[in-house]
């Protein structure tokens, strides 16, 4: 008998919990004028909205908590009246960024149907930097001041500085125009920039918007697209002027492929050691231009001038020590030659030369030792 009682002050400890669980405030019909950006002390808003009050515990609100409603919004002035089986009680005006009601206000037996009809009026507050704020926020709160979980609703809209946008705009056109100063330079050089050209125009054209725009909510919007034109046109930039910085790198790697393939083919110069150094750099050259695509390919741009700077540095190291050798080898027949007869060859005819210069010398003297014994 013992067992069945506690489970069943089990059971009924769970359901207490259970509804005590069910009870939450819900906030309807939320309505914000204007709905978009405010302007820092200049907007007037208004907000309007529903509260309806759910059984806890069969009460309609907890007598112990309390209603809470607050807004970041300056001036701010509340008038709310509350329905009770669709019966209005005279409204209440309340001053000021909070309003808190006491529970014993609200709660009634569950069996009422209870709900509060909202309507507040500001301006919106002072910032000194655009930013997020609290229009309204509606919540439940425990007799300790703490926030009933479910309870909480709230509504922010982004507060704009005036002068801090004409800030904004005065810096985005000094980035545009450095950023055209860059377009001009790749298209100088021969870079197709048409892409780039539409985006710089786009984002002029927005911060000419906002410069002229007396709605600073607007103004701010056409800032918002000019800001983010900008970056994209930035990040074209500099893919644009990585892959010229890649074509230039591998331009002279590609002149000296032509060299090295006039010396080897033309010029039968495959063994010469003087060509060994000029491949060798060549190699390393085309090897760093592969590591600039590969940056560029990654979204690296800035990383990948860089390494073609270098690929670029060193292929035209090689460039220039093969036009040095063409110039040697074209002015002088016979100095391809010297490279070709190089090795045992060479250690050959140095002793053929060496041979014949004895036996001439030899002839030589036995002749003269002849003319000698005539005499």
């Amino acid at each position: 008998m013992r067992r069945i009682v506690q489970v069943i002050g089990f059971l009924v400890l769970i359901f207490c919990i259970v509804q005590a669980a069910t009870a939450a405030i819900a906030v309807r019909n939320i309505d914000i004028n204007p709905s978009g950006n405010l302007v820092s002390g200049q907007t007037q808003v208004s907000v309007s909205f529903v509260i309806d009050f759910a059984s806890s515990g069969g009460y309609t609100f907890d007598s112990e908590n309390t209603l809470q409603m607050s807004t970041d919004l300056d001036s701010a002035t509340w008038s709310y009246v509350i329905i009770q089986d669709e019966v209005e009680n005279p409204a209440i005006l309340e001053i000021g960024p909070n309003v808190n009601i006491n529970g014993w206000v609200l709660s009634y037996p569950s069996s009422r149907d209870i709900s509060m009809r909202v309507n507040m009026n500001g301006v919106a507050p002072q910032v000194s930097t655009s930013e997020e704020k609290t229009i309204v926020r509606v919540a439940e709160l425990s007799s300790v001041g703490s926030v009933i979980s479910g309870t909480e609703v709230e509504k922010t809209a982004l507060v704009l500085n005036p002068s801090q946008i004409e800030e904004v705009i005065s810096s985005l056109i000094i980035e545009l125009t450095n950023l055209k100063s860059s377009i001009d330079t790749l298209a100088a050089s021969g870079v197709d920039v048409t892409a780039a050209q539409t985006k710089y125009q786009q984002a002029e054209s927005d911060l000419q918007n906002a410069q002229i725009s007396s709605d600073y909510a607007r103004a701010q919007s056409y800032v918002s697209s000019a800001q983010t034109g900008i970056d994209e046109l930035k990040t074209l930039v500099k893919q644009m002027s990585a892959q010229k910085a890649i074509n230039d790198a591998n331009a002279p790697v590609e002149q000296t492929d032509e060299l090295i393939n006039y010396f080897k083919v033309n010029k039968s110069m495959s063994a010469d050691p003087r060509l060994s150094p000029i491949i060798t750099k060549r190699e390393l050259a085309a090897d760093l231009v592969v590591d600039a695509r590969d940056l560029a390919s990654e979204g690296k741009y800035d990383e990948a001038v860089q390494k073609a700077g270098e690929a670029y540095t060193k292929a035209n190291e090689a460039l220039n020590d093969a036009l040095a050798l063409k110039e040697e080898v074209d002015s002088n027949p016979f100095a391809a030659i010297g490279g070709i007869l190089s090795g045992a060859l060479v250690t050959i005819i140095v002793v053929i030369v060496v041979i014949i210069l004895a036996v001439v010398g030899f002839l030589f003297f036995r002749g003269r030792k002849r003319w000698d014994e005539l005499g």
